[in-house]
């Protein structure tokens, strides 16, 4: 193993991805404190994050419950700001494109 390897393995830094033009972020290894944080803040939410993204408030109907997309879409960036190392600044998030996008959705998976 490298240096630089063992280095950010000590510091809890895993695999590195590009969600956008000059936005390359580093995935936080996943440790059992991590993992729970991510669980407790994404509790009961079972929303793609892609398919939150600028939808409005939905009420609940007969068929389903109110759905407020614009917190789904919070509760994921909160939780994109915990496992990336850098966090996603209001700017960078943005400007990710849609290759960022996928890899957004897939990102927590591993945390859940």
């Amino acid at each position: 193993m490298s240096t630089d390897k063992q280095l950010d393995k000590t510091l809890n830094i895993g695999d590195e991805i590009t969600l956008g033009e000059g936005i390359v972020k580093h995935v936080k290894i996943g440790t059992i404190a991590l993992i729970r944080q991510v669980r407790q803040l994404m509790s009961g939410n079972e929303y793609k994050f892609s398919f939150s993204i600028g939808r409005e408030k939905w009420e609940a109907t007969k068929e389903r419950a109110e759905v407020d997309w614009p917190k789904v879409e919070a509760l994921h960036k909160e939780a994109f700001n915990l496992v990336l190392v850098e966090g996603l600044a209001e700017e960078e998030y943005e400007k990710v494109d849609e290759e960022g996008i996928k890899k957004l959705d897939g990102l927590l998976e591993r945390f859940l």
